[in-house]
């Protein structure tokens, strides 16, 4: 009879955790910059964003530590750095069974990175304090998934698929609004209708680039009626005033200049966070970087872990005193560059100045806008702001006053006015470039420090099963490695914590798992 009361009320308790641990819901667009209402551009008619704005906080200052989506995504999913990790290039990582095979960007073997410093993705922590974690589905975090990292990862996971009462982590990954919508959805729009749509005015006035705005916008509209739907499933089942919310893109808009650019237009993101039991609306202009998303997660679930992150939380926070970026290749170019910004001022710092700004990414190339671009560059009628994007050269160092030059147009850096400024913001970045463990390499020099030579993966050491009347014990036997386990022919592993005993209903299997290491796999007989 204890036994069936104690049962009844530890079932109680685990209903009641589930009911006030809050719930957390990612809404994730691509390649998109401040080109919404709430930003000051109402070209794009957003009800939904706009109500989750009304609802929620507006961060005016939130930004990627890369300009482009597989780096940034590798930041978001562990709070750590790309430089850090080994991710800062764009497009080094394929999923193969046929073992490496060589990248035609850069003749390279693909490589999933091995970072120095203990890493683990986030949501392994929410899993084993019984969040129930989906994405769906758009992962690419230019390294391989931990297989621990998520319940489910498809374009059918929900968390319409938990148990009763679970709290849930749910990403929502929104394609309409990628680079490539822009020359897919490619229009012949009439005179009229270009005639209100407004551009940046370092651009040429072009009805071609015109055109792409224009469809960029028409795509907002669909990304927003695609929010809508997920929102409305949300209050559907009675989980919106419980649930934290964030909105938010990858990198910055698909356009020249802005995806794979270290300005303004590149880094900085729209981003919306709705909290729960908070009165605070309206704007807020403190410093957000990627890498703090994972850390104010758990901060926010009150939950704790042993490995550090590279982020800080701003969860009832505002503790970030700089945001830093880097840049590095994208597919077949490469450009060395790094930058730092305070709640004022930004420096640049080019670490190739015999290159252009200007890359010419055969992707890119696909969008009317490049083709002006390149036009006029080749009929030598560019204005003068982009006669310096192609310009050969550049300096080693720039510094804009981002407070009011959101495009980056007049570069301070001569003038003396502005030395103690530049010299401090300097010396803050490069403690950071430092202090990076990959920031400073080239990527062959990167790959022989991870892999040696012969880029051969690296084994994890086989764990230890201790068998005990209660159960099983398994001890890992490798520094920062995450551990799983799952009877046989289930398809979802569950998280191991250290000391736990588990109690599988027939044969199972172990897995270690650690990022850049050959994933262990081993079934056991019960």
């Amino acid at each position: 009879m204890k036994l069936y009361l104690f049962s009844f009320f530890l079932f109680l308790y685990t209903c009641s955790v589930g009911k006030e641990s809050p719930n957390f819901l990612w809404l994730v667009c691509e390649d998109q910059s401040l080109f919404f209402s709430m930003y000051g551009d109402s070209s794009a008619n957003t009800p939904n964003i706009s109500q989750l704005a009304k609802d929620g906080i507006i961060y005016q200052n939130c930004y990627t530590p890369s300009p482009v989506c597989a780096p940034s995504r590798s930041s978001l999913i562990t709070g750590m750095y790309p430089t850090t990790l080994g991710t800062q290039h764009m497009r080094a990582y394929k999923e193969s069974k046929e073992g490496n095979k060589i990248n035609s960007h850069n003749s390279l073997p693909y490589y999933s990175a091995k970072p120095k410093k203990p890493v683990r993705f986030f949501t392994e922590d929410l899993r084993a304090k019984g969040y129930y974690c989906t994405n769906n589905s758009k992962e690419d975090y230019n390294m391989m998934t931990s297989p621990l990292a998520w319940d489910e990862s498809s374009e059918k996971a929900h968390w319409r698929n938990r148990q009763n009462n679970q709290p849930f982590f749910s990403v929502f990954n929104f394609n309409v609004t990628h680079e490539s919508n822009i020359w897919k959805n490619e229009t012949n729009y009439s005179a009229e209708e270009l005639e209100n749509v407004q551009i940046p005015n370092f651009f040429p006035e072009n009805s071609k680039i015109k055109s792409d705005f224009k469809t960029n916008y028409k795509n907002i509209e669909k990304l927003d009626k695609q929010i809508g739907i997920i929102i409305n499933q949300l209050k559907e089942d009675d989980l919106y005033e419980n649930t934290i919310i964030f909105f938010f893109s990858d990198h910055g808009g698909p356009f020249p200049r802005y995806k794979r650019s270290i300005y303004e237009t590149g880094l900085r993101v729209p981003m919306i966070a709705k909290w729960i039991n908070d009165k605070n609306r309206g704007n807020n202009y403190q410093l957000v970087s990627f890498v703090d998303f994972a850390p104010t997660l758990l901060n926010a679930a009150n939950l704790l872990r042993e490995f550090p992150f590279e982020g800080i939380s701003f969860f009832k926070k505002d503790n970030r005193s700089y945001v830093y970026a880097a840049s590095d290749r994208f597919d077949e170019n490469t450009d060395i560059r790094r930058s730092i910004r305070d709640s004022k001022f930004k420096l640049i710092y080019n670490g190739d100045t015999s290159s252009p700004v200007y890359k010419s990414v055969r992707y890119r190339k696909q969008m009317q806008t490049m083709h002006v671009l390149d036009s006029l560059e080749k009929n030598r009628e560019l204005n003068n702001f982009f006669l310096n994007w192609f310009s050969k050269r550049k300096n080693s160092f720039e510094l804009y006053d981002v407070s009011k030059d959101y495009y980056e147009l007049n570069n301070l850096v001569s003038n003396t006015k502005y030395n103690q400024i530049y010299e401090s913001l300097k010396h803050q970045l490069f403690k950071w470039i430092n202090e990076s463990d990959y920031g400073n390499m080239s990527e062959p020099v990167m790959l022989d420090s991870m892999f040696s030579h012969s880029m051969s993966v690296p084994k994890l050491n086989i764990p230890e099963l201790i068998n005990l009347d209660e159960g099983y014990l398994i001890k890992s036997n490798n520094l920062f490695a995450s551990v799983g386990w799952r009877n046989k022919k289930e398809k979802v592993w569950k998280i191991y914590t250290e000391g736990e005993l588990i109690q599988p209903k027939n044969d199972f299997e172990v897995l270690i798992f650690r990022p850049g290491y050959e994933v262990f796999v081993k079934t056991f007989k019960k």
